[in-house]
């Protein structure tokens, strides 16, 4: 039998894999890339992107799942959407008050809550641009026991192995940076907040956290954790020579598969993507077949009608030929056909026959 790579045990011994997690830290100035970088080590390394933005829109859309998903008649849910109502509320004020950001507090009790969850801790993560400073790092990677006992939203006392061990430090010149921003459309740079105003500003805050007496990368430093510092200086928007340096420093992947959680959890995404699926094809079924039945309608509406009008010109039709055909000459011929001969015996004209003609002709169409 082939050998197990290291740090796995065999599926035929019947034990879950044992998993050794990639955990990564990508920082930078903003329009360096950073995003971009990310999304690909983590397709490389099978592992999670740690956006703080979308990790906080995941932890209120859950509250809110919990809080309006709530059974009036379970009392055991009581306590667990009690909590959830208290967080949500706390969230919701903190935002109010901080022109719809969160305090800091909250953002590192919600990313110690995701980089602790069984994803993470299993699998690892790329951390994308977040903390910014010293006292963030230092707050979020602590492993002492928190100072603030009010907080609601609890991360675990003892913060352990959420750190990254690989710190990637992306850097480039303002002016490439500003350059490669006006590159971008416009609705593009509006939405990532790259047009030149908003990245010159944020450009300069940049630099002067990095100027700061005490930096982020310093706090790696302290951990032993050495950031590698990796210069950007071509618009290659694939970053193939960034990510290449960053997988041979970090190595080959070693995750094997997910853990039984993440495949339940992926099961349960199956089986509502599903659901939604069949619900969705089930409407536009129901859709189609009201619309099919609503053009039906018309043509029948209109088949009708053009029935009706038909049916009232063969009548006149079937009318005019019950006539008897002296009746018929008297009643639509004679007429016509008097006045056209008394016009004639008036005039005399040298071709009477073509006279006659003419004259019922132009009688006919003057009617």
């Amino acid at each position: 039998m082939d050998a197990v790579p290291q740090g796995v045990v065999s599926r035929e011994q019947g034990k879950e894999e044992a998993l050794t997690p990639i955990r990564i830290g990508v920082v930078g100035p903003p329009a360096v890339g950073k995003t971009t970088v990310s999304e690909k080590l983590c397709n490389h390394y099978k592992i999670h992107h740690i956006r703080i933005r979308e990790v906080i829109e995941e932890k209120i859309k859950q509250l809110k799942e919990i809080v309006d998903g709530a059974d009036p008649e379970s009392a055991s849910e009581d306590l667990a959407v009690d909590a959830a109502q208290t967080q949500l509320e706390i969230c919701n004020k903190s935002m109010e008050m901080n022109a719809g950001r969160l305090a800091d507090y909250l953002v590192f009790d919600i990313l110690q809550e995701k980089l602790n969850s069984p994803p993470c801790r299993n699998q690892g993560f790329v951390l994308d641009g977040f903390p910014k400073t010293y006292e963030q790092g230092k707050l979020i990677f602590s492993e002492e026991d928190p100072e603030n006992q009010d907080v609601m939203i609890k991360a675990p006392l003892y913060i352990k192995k959420i750190t990254p061990e690989h710190v990637f430090a992306l850097n480039a010149t303002d002016g490439f940076l500003t350059q490669r921003a006006r590159g971008l459309p416009q609705s593009v740079a509006e939405e990532m907040r790259y047009t030149e105003e908003e990245l010159s500003s944020r450009l300069t805050r940049y630099r002067e956290l990095s100027a700061a007496e005490e930096t982020l990368l310093d706090y790696f430093d302290e951990l032993e954790i050495h950031p590698e510092h990796i210069e950007v200086t071509t618009d290659d928007p694939e970053y193939a020579d960034v990510v290449k340096k960053i997988t041979e420093l970090v190595g080959v992947p070693k995750n094997y598969g997910l853990s039984r959680e993440e495949k339940k959890e992926e099961e349960r995404n199956k089986e509502e993507e599903r659901k939604q699926k069949v619900a969705a094809e089930a409407a536009e079924r129901k859709r189609r077949n009201e619309a099919a039945l609503a053009e039906m309608a018309a043509q029948y509406d209109e088949w009708q009608e053009n029935l009706s009008e038909v049916q009232r010109q063969e009548k006149e039709l079937h009318d005019a030929h019950s006539l008897p055909l002296r009746n018929y000459l008297m009643k639509y011929v004679m007429p016509s056909l008097t006045a056209a001969m008394t016009e004639c015996t008036r005039i005399k004209p040298e071709d009477p026959v073509d006279f006659l003609a003419e004259h019922l002709l132009r009688k006919n169409q003057q009617e």
